[in-house]
């Protein structure tokens, strides 16, 4: 069983923010606003070193500076101080965008079976971009999630399938460690409801395994119903959530 400040920290490496500070045990993350992954506050840990209400207070300025709403991204298990939901709720914050973390452990050899039609890149071209910008609620949300994946430092592969000779379906994965996390999940609103993401994750997974990795994590949003019951049946299970608090 992975520990929440462990995947916490997993999942920082992956999906890194263009601004970071670290004060009083906390990880700031500041980018263009789209991401709330990349734009928010992490406290995973809290070294003591200023009241708590001048904390908060220090990370809402720190945000406006960069030009985002403040934001504290609170993980069951992984929150410090754990007076913090009490003290930001008393400064008007209020949790939203609850999200699920969800795990599996892996197998030692791949499922050759998981992964039919679907090609693995090193490297993003525009087959990866394109799904990405169709999918995207806007130019910038679509602009800030590609120089996040364009950041990465981390061991990291690509996923494409196509539908009817088109670039249909993205994925990336994470290797941080032993362990690989699944990211970028995208798929191109006419390619929908094909199976393509079951393909994507099988593959993704498979190149985890192939790596060393054992285990296998992603984050989905909890009203997201359709893409809960897909990680579902590919074996994955609730491990913590996380809630935004603006």
């Amino acid at each position: 069983m992975i520990d929440a400040p462990a995947l916490e920290r997993a999942c920082l490496r992956a999906w890194p923010g263009a601004h970071v500070e670290t004060p009083f045990g906390w990880v700031m993350q500041a980018t263009q606003g789209h991401s709330l992954r990349a734009n928010a506050i992490w406290p995973l840990d809290w070294s003591g070193e200023a009241s708590l209400a001048d904390a908060i207070t220090y990370a809402a300025d720190w945000c406006r500076k960069h030009d985002i709403a403040p934001c504290f991204k609170l993980a069951d298990g992984a929150t410090f101080p754990s007076n913090l939901p009490m003290t930001l709720d008393v400064h008007g914050y209020s949790p939203t965008h609850e999200t699920l973390v969800m795990t599996r452990t892996l197998r030692r050899s791949p499922d050759a079976s998981a992964a039919d039609g679907v090609l693995l890149l090193n490297g993003a071209n525009d087959s990866i971009w394109s799904p990405l910008r169709q999918s995207a609620p806007s130019a910038e949300d679509y602009a800030e999630r590609r120089a996040i994946v364009e950041r990465l430092a981390e061991p990291h592969v690509f996923a494409l399938m196509q539908s009817e000779g088109r670039d249909a379906a993205i994925g990336l994965g994470v290797l941080t460690g032993d362990l690989i996390g699944l990211y970028l999940m995208r798929t191109a609103p006419w390619a929908r409801r094909r199976g393509l993401a079951a393909a994507i994750v099988g593959a993704l997974i498979n190149w985890g395994v192939a790596r060393g990795a054992c285990a296998a994590y992603l984050q989905v949003e909890k009203d997201n119903a359709p893409a809960v019951a897909l990680y579902e049946r590919a074996g994955f299970t609730l491990a913590y959530r996380y809630r935004y608090w603006r």
